[in-house]
């Protein structure tokens, strides 16, 4: 009887790498376009994943809302993915 070969599981290239590291948080309420820049978070080397703690969520949430005055204010063009492409 010949022996089986061992199947492998689908992600075994899959290692999780993650690094404590800052990036930029792009929050989308009531039609405004927030951006926070140098945000702590847990990023993923391998998927880019980025893994925000529930308390910092929470604080750019109120930030956004507040009347605290933004470092700076951008232009961004917007472009509907269903007519542009």
């Amino acid at each position: 009887m010949s022996e089986q070969p061992k199947r492998q599981k689908a992600f075994d290239y899959y290692v999780e790498e993650v690094t404590d590291t800052v990036t930029r948080y792009l929050l989308n309420a009531n039609g405004a376009l927030f951006v926070f820049e140098n945000v702590p978070a847990r990023v993923n080397r391998v998927t880019g994943e980025q893994l925000f703690a529930p308390a910092t969520v929470r604080r750019i949430q109120q930030i956004a809302m507040s009347t605290q005055k933004p470092d700076r204010i951008v232009q961004a063009k917007v472009y509907d993915w269903q007519r542009a492409a």
